[in-house]
């Protein structure tokens, strides 16, 4: 089967290495969400704490999404997600 760019052969082997390397981020990405933030770093006293959890648990979906397919809007999505994240975290840690 040929791709097409250069009418080279497509390198299975490549792609599953890529594949591979995707899911393994995707896992490590909901490992970190799920035993860091929500077991120890997520409070139920934490302001915002409602905020914060629907934006891990969104996290984590996206993050699955990313697993299923390869569709580059879940990526998208998941950045934003984490941006968002990212700024209501330190808000809290700078505020207080």
């Amino acid at each position: 089967m040929l791709n097409n760019r250069k009418e080279q052969p497509i390198n299975y082997n490549q792609l599953v290495r890529w594949i591979m390397n995707k899911d393994k981020h995707a896992d490590m990405l909901q490992e970190i969400v799920t035993q860091y933030f929500m077991t120890q770093r997520i409070n139920p006293n934490d302001k915002n704490y409602n905020e914060k959890v629907i934006l891990l648990h969104k996290m984590l979906i996206y993050a699955m999404k990313c697993k299923q397919t390869a569709d580059l809007s879940h990526v998208k999505t998941l950045r934003s997600l984490l941006n968002s994240f990212i700024e209501l975290y330190f808000e809290h840690s700078h505020k207080d």
